[in-house]
This record gives structure tokens, C-alpha cells and sequence, in this order.
């Protein structure tokens, strides 16, 4: 069944009128000089019609890079993340689709900027793959909102596997050993040493141990609650920086997700009982690690300069970034037969393929703890066994 229709211009006029009603049952219309593009149009918008990928004239209007720009904007992220997607709109989405629409985005022109990314800018794949998963996200985030009919990315290929990939990934993961870890700890200025332990014995992030509160200890319990971090997104008088906020919401989690709750190990628990003792807290939150003047928030380049580059500096580590002292966790976890699904919900990762991209190669006896289960479950059969080597030593020869 047709869904559009052609009409000749009215009172003589030369040229042709597509009309069509769009899924909200609304007139829309498009004319033409031409018989053979009205023809051509037609056909196009009964098929889209039919199949459900048409779209607003003016969503197919719209810049990739304006698309791109609200899907970065308009979600709801925190500054840190929206920061990152216009790094990359700026050096890898605007130079090369400019003024490209939407509308008219073909798989072919998305191979093409996979070339384009990989022979001239000269990216690595997992550097590659990441930029081109950013766009193809945004390009399903309009398809989902029905603003495009269609993700044109959808079956792109990229250049090397994703498995090869990961590889490269989980190569470049440090993991301190125990003395390395103790060693930072000993460098440490005090005032600060309980948040690598927090990092290293907790799992987390650099500006979630700069945003702990007394309220989220559970010394009783044993639990840790992770429901906020600092970041550097609000408002300054002079508006040349920005200014530092707790927000009581964590990496990658709407404002309303209540967090997560991790394990508070006695060890690490005896220490933050000790740093209490002996700092106190600040401020009307009751932060644990406020500023060196204990006037409020902690900016991470003070932390960064001024504690963590000396610490490195003295205790002569093996790595640079305090995420190895989550990496240093998730070992820790993973060698000693914590499940990976645990695992993954105390590093607050949005899913379990994350953790096993990662950390996955962390796991080396993994399959000694699968043979052991399987034959302490299957050990009553143990006597079938029996039977069955008996009754192949009976065989004839040749059989």
C-alpha cells in the first residue's frame, strides 16, 4: 500500500508535489521541477514509510557534529565525561564531517572515516574503536529518541579484532605488588595516606576517596557506601576556573542511583578509625580528606602535585596513575576466587563484560576452581567411571 502520492502543481504551475503523512498522521510535502525526482522521492519516502526508517526532514538536516554536540550535552553526564566527548568532537568528528548531515549518512561514509581515522590520524585500534563507538552510539541514541531511521554505523567494521584489542589493553595494566603499595603508603603525607589505602583496599576512584564522608562508614557492618566524588564543574567568582562540587552521584550513574556498597576490610577499617582519631573531619559533610587548610574541597592537582608525584618519587614504584591501586584490588580480588560479578558491582562497572575485558587475564586458576567443582559435584558418579574403564579393557583388539 502506497503512503505517498504525487500531484501536478496547481493552476499550471511546472513541477510535481510529493505528499505523505509522517507517523504522527501529519501532511508533509516536498515539490519538484522534475516528474523523475518526485518519482524517485516518492518511492523513497513509501519505502521508509514502510519499513519504519523515515525521519523528520529537519532531524536529516542535522550536522553529524550537531548531533554529536547533544548527545555529549543533553544526558545528563558530569563535566569530566562531556570535557572528553568534546575533545574528541573537536579533533576527530568536526574535521572530518563538517557540514555533513545525518539524513544522508551512508555505511560507506562511516568506513571512510574509519580509514580516515586509522591512515590519517594515525590512531591505534583500541584508540580507533573507542572514537568510532562514541559516534555510533550517539548516531542509536537519535534512532532510539525516532529522530534517524537507521544507525549507518551499525555494520561497520573496524581494523583488527576486539579480542586482539583487549590483549593491548589488559598488556598496558600495571598491577603494584604488595611492597610497592606499601612503600607509597610509607611515602604518603598522613594526612592522605588513609585514601591510598582506601584506593588499593576498597577499589576506588581517585575522586570518590577525595569525597568520602564519615557518613558512609559502616564500621559496625563492615561497609563502605560509594554514593558520591568530587568534581571540577561548578561555579567560581572569578570564572577562569572550575569550581570544586561534591556531587552525591558517582562515575557513570544518574543523580538518583543510590551507589554502591563495598567491603570495608578490617585493615582498612583500622585505619580510617585512626585517621579520625587523629584529623577529624570537615566541614558540615564531615569529609575525611578536605583541603591542606581544611577549608574545604580537595582540588586534584594539589593532590596530584603536592602528594601523589612526591610519593612516587620516594617510594620508586613501578607506576604513575593511582588507578593501578584499583587494578591492585581487582587482582587481589580475582587471585584469591572472588567472583567476578562481585567484583564488578564493588568496582562500580556498568557491567560484568567491562571487569572481564580488563581483568579477566587476572583469573589464572580459574580453571583449577572449575576441575575442582565439577568433580566435587560429580564425585558420586565416580563409580559409573569404574564401569566404563572396565568395560573398555574387556574390548576385543581391533574393535
Amino acid at each position: 500500500m502506497a503512503h505517498a502520492w504525487i500531484t501536478p502543481q496547481a493552476d499550471g504551475g511546472v513541477g510535481y508535489t510529493v505528499y505523505w503523512h509522517d507517523p504522527d498522521k501529519k501532511q508533509r510535502q516536498k515539490s519538484f521541477r522534475k516528474k523523475v525526482d518526485a518519482e524517485a522521492f516518492r518511492t523513497k519516502m513509501d519505502r521508509e514509510l514502510e519499513t519504519g526508517t523515515y525521519i523528520e526532514p529537519k532531524r536529516a538536516a542535522e550536522t553529524v557534529v550537531s548531533l554529536f554536540e547533544r548527545w555529549a550535552t543533553s544526558r545528563g553526564l558530569e563535566s569530566s565525561t562531556v570535557r572528553q566527548y568534546r575533545s574528541i568532537l573537536n579533533q576527530t568528528i568536526k574535521p572530518y564531517f563538517t557540514t555533513r548531515t545525518t539524513g544522508s549518512l551512508k555505511l560507506s561514509d562511516i568506513q571512510a572515516w574509519i580509514a580516515w581515522m586509522k591512515d590519517t590520524k594515525k590512531y591505534a585500534n583500541q584508540t580507533l574503536q573507542t572514537r568510532f563507538g562514541y559516534l555510533s552510539s550517539a548516531l542509536q541514541w537519535a534512532v532510539n529518541n525516532e529522530e534517524l531511521g537507521r544507525n549507518p554505523a551499525k555494520r561497520a567494521t573496524l581494523p583488527g579484532s576486539r579480542a586482539k584489542t583487549r590483549r593491548v589493553v589488559k598488556e598496558k595494566i600495571v598491577v603494584p605488588d604488595l611492597f610497592e603499595v606499601e612503600a607509597l603508603i610509607l611515602a604518603t603525607d598522613p594526612r592522605y595516606a588513609a585514601m591510598i589505602w582506601l584506593m588499593a583496599g576498597c577499589g576506588l576512584r581517585i575522586s570518590e576517596a577525595m569525597g568520602l564522608c564519615r557518613e558512609q562508614i559502616d564500621f559496625r557492618k563492615g561497609l563502605l557506601r560509594v554514593d558520591r566524588q568530587i568534581t571540577e564543574d561548578g561555579e567560581t567568582d572569578s570564572g577562569k576556573n572550575a569550581g570544586l562540587r561534591l556531587k552525591r552521584y558517582t562515575k557513570h550513574r544518574d543523580e538518583e542511583s543510590p551507589g554502591r556498597t563495598v567491603p570495608l576490610p578490617a585493615i582498612v577499617a583500622a585505619v580510617l578509625q585512626a585517621h579520625l582519631k587523629r584529623y577529624g573531619t570537615c566541614g558540615q559533610d564531615k569529609l575525611l580528606f578536605p583541603n591542606h587548610t581544611r577549608t574545604g574541597l580537595l582540588y586534584q592537582y594539589y593532590f596530584r602535585n603536592e602528594v601523589w608525584q612526591p610519593a612516587l618519587t620516594a617510594s620508586k614504584v613501578s607506576f604513575h596513575k593511582t588507578h593501578a591501586l584499583r587494578h591492585f584490588f581487582a587482582a587481589s580480588m580475582l587471585g584469591n576466587g572472588v567472583p567476578i560479578t562481585d567484583l564488578c558491582e564493588w568496582l562500580g562497572h556498568s557491567s560484568v563484560e567491562i571487569t572481564y575485558a580488563y581483568y579477566g587475564h587476572l583469573m589464572p586458576d580459574a580453571p583449577e576452581r572449575g576441575r575442582a567443582a565439577i568433580d566435587t559435584a560429580m564425585a558420586p558418579l565416580a563409580s559409573i567411571t569404574g564401569t566404563v574403564r572396565s568395560a573398555e579393557a574387556a574390548e576385543p583388539a581391533g574393535v
